[in-house]
């Protein structure tokens, strides 16, 4: 295990030094191919910030878990078949694809999803799905129907880290900490390839913030956001074929719980807004992007920025030692109690915003009603 966890660390400095290196490259490229962020709207920065910050990602990514999977690949007695590893770097491949052609000229939301669930399909034909459902007392054998919530999960998580990545430093942070926690899961499981590709994960994540914290140089992009969603999805699944059958799905719920959860709530806040809509145009509603996810709510509560990133750093790093708890004791009593308390937390934080946000919008309206009608008049300029 300590030559392993060598390696991990090998991996993920190689990865973080590529990253920072590539970043530079990336900003000109963005700039060069006019994919760049302009002020303005939903955005918070006060000049134009290149958007392709996933191309450095990805090449960091490449370096790190490759240079060490190749140094290691024999010895380690190939953990994972070709078929697997096919998949897995076709769909990656696919997934970067199409939100780097996004980041540069757009796309349709029909399109990437059709990409991002041909992608997920890959993983699923190669053998990675989840296999029963586990409850107190009952593992329920899931069958078919795993293969179509594996590909549900896949192309849920990628689109939630793509959503959550709204504030500079906080995308990249989170998924850092998600991928260690996974690193240390995969450790205990002796999983050579995960820990490998976890830290070539954290690593790149880590090299690229510094340039994405705040105020952010450069920024991830879907190409860079999709990716680390659809590989941390995909190595939960992974992961859950190595583990106990009772907690195979709670242990990346958990992991994943803060940024999918709070996507998962916005969408239904989306759908369910106006009732008497067409059924399609509410579909389409759910997958816009607005500035109602638990980080604008806590900015509304009247946190600043950085405190809002730190905070949902701490809530993510809980979040994660819940899972690793879940998969040390394999209990999934414990693990459904965890769910719940996190859930609520999630609900909690955003009423809270909610709230605050209601508040300050009634007395802003107040304030402009009593301007209107209470302010004393002009006199008219002289003709």
């Amino acid at each position: 295990m300590l030559e392993v966890a060598l390696l991990a660390l090998a991996a993920a400095l190689i990865a973080g030094v590529v990253t920072g290196a590539m970043v530079p490259f990336a900003a000109k490229l963005a700039f060069a191919v006019r994919a760049v962020d302009y002020p303005g709207g939903r955005k918070f920065h006060g000049s134009a910030v290149p958007r392709l910050g996933g191309v450095a990602v990805a090449a960091g990514l490449v370096f790190g878990a490759g240079t060490v999977a190749l140094m290691r690949w024999t010895e380690w007695g190939i953990p994972v078949s070709d078929r697997e590893l096919v998949a897995l770097l076709i769909g990656s491949a696919m997934v970067f694809t199409v939100g780097l052609v996004d980041d540069i000229v757009g796309v349709s939301v029909a399109k990437k999803f059709l990409v991002e669930f041909a992608a997920a399909g890959l993983i699923v034909w190669a053998g990675w799905r989840f296999t029963s459902l586990g409850l107190p007392g009952l593992d329920l054998p899931l069958g078919a129907l795993g293969g179509v919530l594996t590909v549900l999960w896949i192309v849920g998580v990628a689109n939630a880290i793509n959503l959550f990545d709204g504030l500079d430093g906080l995308a990249s942070g989170v998924v850092a900490i998600i991928a260690g926690s996974l690193l240390v899961y995969s450790l205990v499981q002796d999983n050579h390839f995960t820990v490998i590709l976890m830290a070539a994960l954290a690593g790149a994540c880590l090299g690229f913030l510094p340039h994405n914290w705040m105020p952010a140089n450069i920024f991830m992009g879907d190409a860079g956001s999709l990716l680390l969603g659809f590989l941390l999805a995909a190595t939960t699944v992974h992961s859950s074929l190595k583990s106990s059958a009772a907690v195979a799905i709670l242990i990346p719920v958990l992991a994943l719980g803060v940024p999918v959860m709070d996507t998962l709530v916005v969408m239904t806040v989306r759908f369910l807004e106006r009732p008497k809509g067409h059924a399609v145009e509410r579909l389409l509603r759910m997958f816009r992007a607005d500035r109602n996810h638990v980080h604008h709510l806590m900015q509304r509560h009247g946190a600043s920025r950085p405190v809002v990133v730190r905070t949902l750093y701490l809530f993510v790093l809980v979040s994660c030692a819940m899972a690793l708890a879940v998969a040390l004791t394999k209990s999934s009593g414990l693990g459904i109690t965890l769910v719940i308390v996190e859930v609520a937390a999630i609900l909690l934080v955003r009423t809270l915003g909610f709230a605050r946000f209601t508040r300050t919008l009634a007395d802003e309206q107040r304030e402009e009603l009593r301007e209107k009608w209470f302010a004393p008049s002009q006199p008219q300029a002289e003709k």
